[in-house]
C-alpha cells in the first residue's frame, strides 16, 4: 500500500508540474503588461546609479515588454542582481523589496492581480532598498614568498570599505607586479573571503606563488607568407634572455604591427620554461594584402574641387618596405580646363635601416598649380632618415632639392634650391582622422640655399600644435547613464612660422607663408590673408600666426555638428601681432564613417573686404585639424 501511495504521489507531482508549465506558458503568451518603475533613493547617488544600471526592470522596460508572469520573474531576478551589486559595494545586510501594483513580488496573489489590471495606466513598480551598514575589511593577508615590490602593491588595509572592486584590484596589482618583475609563471588564488555579520567585517586572504624569475627564450613565428622572418624578429626587438615583462611584450607586438605589413599579431608565452630555463614565445601573425588603392576628393568654394588617389605596396622586397605612389588633380571647377593643377608623388621607405626604428626614405614629386598668389611648375627630390624615439615622439632629417619656375604678378623666376629639412613630431592622440583626446606637435626647421645664385639663403621655421579634450568623458550616475565618451570634443590649434635670413620679397613665392582657406582660416578664400602685390594678388610673407577653436558634438550613431572660430595673420616683417588677425567663424556638419568623418563646413569672415564672398563652403574627409 505504501508503494502504491508513493506511486500516486509521484503521478500527482508530475501532473502538478505539467499544470504549472501550462500556466507559465499561458502567462508568457499573455499580452504585455505596461509598467513604470520608481527607484526610491537610498541617499547615495553612486549606489542608486549602480542599482539602476543592473536592473532588468529598468533596462528592459521599453525594449522587451512582457506579460504578468514574466514581469514577476523579472522582479525576482532583479532582487538577486541588486544583492550582488550591494555586496560588491560593501553592503552585506541589505533589505530589498520590489512591489508591483502594491504587492510584494513574492505575494502569491500578485499574478492574479496583474492579470486583472488594465493596460492603461501602467502598473506601478516600486524598488525600495535599505543598503544597511557598510561593512569594512577585517583581517587582510597576502601569503607567499613574494618580493617587497609585489607586497607593496597589496594596498588593502583593515578598516577600508569592503568593496569587491578594491579587493580584486589589489590582487590584480600583486599579480601584475610579479609578472613585470619577471615571475612569468606566477599565480594568485581567488580571494578567500569570510563575512562576519556580528562584527560587520570582511576578512580577505590571498595565496601567491611567484615561481622562478625567467628570461625570454626563442620566438617561434607562425603565419608568415611573403614577409621574411628575420625582418619580423628585428622589428620585435626582443633579445634572448632579457627579463620577462608583459608590458615589454605588448610594446614589441605593437611595434611589429606599426610596420604596416601585418593585419594582426598575437604573442603568447609558453606555459613552462625550456631546457635553458628561458620562457619560449609563440608569435602568430597574418599579413595584410600587399597592395592597396585609395581614392578621395574635396571641394571648397574658393579653389574648387580636387580628386586624389594613392597606390601602396606594403612589402616590396620582403622586409616591409613600402612604396607609395600618389596623384592629385586640383582646381577642377575654379579655373579653365587648360589650367588644371596636378601633384604626383613617389615615396619609398626602407624600415629598420642600419638599426631598429631608423628608416631610410626617398621622395620624388612633380607639381603644377595655378593659384591666385602664383603659378608654379616644380620638381623635387629628397632623401631623409626617420627615427622613432618612442610611441609618441619621432624625428626626421635629410637633404632636399627643389627645381621650380614661379610666376607672381607677371614676373617669372627660376629657382634651384638645396635644403636641409629637419623636424620633430609628437603625437599622443588616439585617432589620426578624428582624435578625441591627446596632443599633436610638429616643429620644423629648414635651412635653404640657392644653387645658381638666384635669390638668397634663408631659414624657415614653423611650429604647429593641436590639442583635443573630451568634455563628455564624465560619468553621470542615474538610471539614464550611458557611455558618452567622445561625444563632445573641444579642439584647439595654434601655428607659428617665421623666415629669417633675407627679406620677405627675396624668398621664393612658393616658400612664403600664406593663410586663408579650409586648412587654415575658414571664411576667407585660399591664401587671401596678408600682404598683396601691386595687382592686388596675395604676396605672402615671412611671418605666420594662426589659431582655431572648434567644439564638436555628436548626436545619434553617425551624425555630428561643429562650431568653430578661426583666426590668422601674415606679416612681411616678422611674426604678426594679434591686432592684425583676420577672424572667421562658422558651423559644420559631420557624418562619421569607418574611415573618418565626412566634413561639410560653412564659414563667414568677421571682417568683410572687397572681393571676398560672404560665405565659403568646404567639403572633405577628416576633421579640419
Amino acid at each position: 500500500m505504501a508503494a502504491t501511495t508513493r506511486q500516486g504521489c509521484r503521478w500527482l507531482r508530475i501532473w502538478a508540474a505539467c499544470a504549472g508549465f501550462a500556466l507559465a506558458a499561458q502567462a508568457f503568451a499573455a499580452d504585455p503588461q505596461p509598467y513604470r518603475v520608481t527607484l526610491v533613493p537610498t541617499g547615495d547617488a553612486d549606489l542608486d546609479g549602480a542599482i539602476a544600471d543592473s536592473s532588468l526592470l529598468i533596462g528592459l522596460r521599453e525594449r522587451a515588454p512582457v506579460g504578468p508572469f514574466a514581469l514577476v520573474t523579472r522582479a525576482d531576478a532583479d532582487k538577486t542582481r541588486f544583492l550582488k551589486v550591494l555586496n560588491g559595494l560593501g553592503h552585506y545586510d541589505p533589505t530589498i523589496q520590489v512591489r508591483i501594483a502594491g504587492h510584494v513580488s513574492d505575494d502569491p496573489a500578485l499574478l492574479m492581480r496583474l492579470e486583472d489590471l488594465p493596460a492603461d495606466p501602467p502598473a506601478r513598480v516600486e524598488i525600495t532598498i535599505d543598503p544597511g551598514p557598510l561593512y569594512r575589511l577585517g583581517v587582510v593577508e597576502l601569503r607567499g614568498s613574494v618580493p617587497a615590490t609585489a607586497r607593496a602593491a597589496f594596498t588593502l588595509q583593515p578598516g577600508d570599505p569592503a568593496r569587491a572592486a578594491a579587493v580584486l584590484a589589489a590582487g590584480q596589482s600583486v599579480l601584475g607586479t610579479l609578472l613585470e618583475e619577471g615571475f612569468a609563471l606566477a599565480t594568485l588564488s581567488e580571494p578567500d573571503a569570510v563575512v562576519d555579520h556580528a562584527a560587520r567585517t570582511l576578512d580577505i586572504l590571498y595565496l601567491a606563488e611567484p615561481g622562478p624569475r625567467l628570461g625570454l627564450g626563442a620566438v617561434e613565428v607562425i603565419g608568415l607568407d611573403r614577409l621574411r622572418e628575420d625582418a619580423v624578429q628585428r622589428r620585435l626587438g626582443l633579445t634572448l634572455g632579457e627579463p620577462f615583462s608583459p608590458s615589454r611584450l605588448e610594446t614589441a607586438r605593437r611595434d611589429l604591427l606599426a610596420a604596416g605589413a601585418l593585419a594582426w599579431a598575437r604573442l603568447t608565452p609558453a606555459s613552462a620554461p625550456d631546457e635553458q630555463g628561458r620562457l619560449p614565445l609563440r608569435l602568430e601573425v597574418a599579413e595584410r594584402p600587399l597592395r592597396s588603392l585609395r581614392l578621395g576628393g574635396a571641394y571648397s568654394s574658393d579653389i574648387g574641387g580636387s580628386l586624389t588617389s594613392s597606390w601602396t605596396h606594403r612589402n616590396l622586397f620582403g622586409r616591409a618596405e613600402q612604396l607609395a605612389l600618389g596623384a592629385e588633380v586640383g582646381e577642377l571647377t575654379a579655373n579653365r580646363p587648360d589650367e588644371l593643377g596636378y601633384l604626383t608623388t613617389a615615396t619609398l621607405r626602407l624600415p629598420d635601416f642600419w638599426r631598429r626604428d631608423l628608416n631610410l626614405r626617398f621622395d620624388l614629386g612633380a607639381t603644377r598649380e595655378f593659384l591666385d598668389a602664383y603659378d608654379r611648375d616644380a620638381a623635387n627630390a629628397a632623401i631623409s632618415l626617420e627615427r622613432r624615439f618612442s610611441n609618441e615622439w619621432s624625428g626626421r632629417a635629410g637633404l632636399g632639392l627643389d627645381v621650380s619656375r614661379v610666376t607672381q604678378d607677371g614676373v617669372t623666376q627660376d629657382y634651384r634650391l638645396l635644403s636641409l629639412p629637419a623636424s620633430v613630431l609628437h603625437d599622443s592622440t588616439d585617432d589620426p582622422l578624428d582624435p578625441v583626446r591627446g596632443i599633436r606637435l610638429a616643429v620644423q626647421l629648414i635651412p635653404t640655399g640657392a644653387l645658381d645664385g638666384a635669390g638668397q639663403g634663408f631659414v624657415l621655421g614653423r611650429a604647429t600644435g593641436s590639442a583635443y579634450l573630451d568634455l563628455s568623458n564624465l560619468r553621470q550616475s542615474g538610471p539614464q547613464t550611458v557611455d558618452r565618451s567622445g561625444r563632445r570634443i573641444l579642439a584647439a590649434r595654434l601655428a607659428l612660422g617665421s623666415i629669417v635670413g633675407t627679406e620677405a620679397d627675396a624668398v621664393p613665392p612658393d616658400w612664403r607663408f600664406y593663410s586663408g582657406g579650409g586648412g587654415s582660416v575658414r571664411g576667407y578664400p585660399f591664401q587671401s590673408i596678408g600682404p598683396e602685390t601691386l595687382s592686388g594678388q596675395p604676396a605672402g610673407g615671412d611671418g605666420l600666426l594662426e589659431t582655431a577653436l572648434e567644439l564638436r558634438q555628436r548626436f545619434g550613431a553617425n551624425w555630428g555638428l561643429a562650431g568653430f572660430l578661426d583666426a590668422g595673420a601674415i606679416s612681411a616683417n616678422g611674426l604678426p601681432g594679434a591686432e592684425t588677425l583676420a577672424v572667421g567663424f562658422g558651423l559644420g556638419l559631420r557624418y562619421y564613417t569607418p574611415i573618418g568623418p565626412v566634413r561639410v563646413d560653412v564659414a563667414t569672415p568677421l571682417t568683410q573686404r572687397d572681393g571676398i564672398a560672404p560665405a565659403q563652403l568646404y567639403i572633405g574627409i577628416g576633421q579640419a585639424f
